[in-house]
C-alpha cells in the first residue's frame, strides 16, 4: 500500500493558438512579460504566447496557464522545461519497471553466467 496517493500527470494535447485568443493572453497581463515582469512593446518585440507551467509537464492548454513572454525569455524557460520533461520521463520510466539497467548484476538473471553457492562461475 502506497502512503502517497500517485498520479500520472502526463502530457496536454497543444491546440492551435488563433489570433483572438493570443490577443486574449496578451490582454490578461496587460503586455507584461510573464517571466521577467518587464513591458512589451508588441510593435518592435517579438513575443509569444507562453504556457507558464509547460504541457509536457502538466500544464493545461487554458488561458489561465498563458501568457505574453518575450522570445528570449521563452526560449531560456523551454530549455530548462525540456531539460525538467526529459529528467521526470527517464525517472518514471525507471519507477514503472520499463527501461532495462545499463548496470546489470554481474551473474545475475539476465547473464549467461552464474554464480553457484561454491563460488565457480559457470555457463547457464
Amino acid at each position: 500500500m502506497a502512503l502517497v496517493d500517485v498520479e500520472d500527470v502526463g502530457t496536454t494535447v497543444r491546440q492551435k493558438l488563433p489570433p483572438h485568443r493570443r490577443l486574449q493572453v496578451w490582454e490578461a497581463t496587460g503586455g507584461r512579460c510573464v517571466l521577467c515582469d518587464q513591458k512589451i512593446d508588441g510593435a518592435r518585440e517579438r513575443w509569444i504566447a507562453e504556457h507558464i507551467r509547460a504541457l509536457e509537464l502538466g500544464g493545461v492548454d487554458d488561458l489561465v496557464n498563458m501568457g505574453p513572454a518575450h522570445e528570449a525569455c521563452a526560449l531560456e524557460k523551454t530549455k530548462d522545461d525540456h531539460h525538467r520533461a526529459g529528467k521526470a520521463k527517464r525517472q518514471k520510466l525507471r519507477h514503472i519497471g520499463a527501461e532495462a539497467s545499463k548496470r546489470p548484476m554481474p551473474c545475475g538473471k539476465a547473464s549467461p553466467w552464474k554464480r553457484k553457492l561454491s563460488g565457480e562461475i559457470v555457463a547457464r
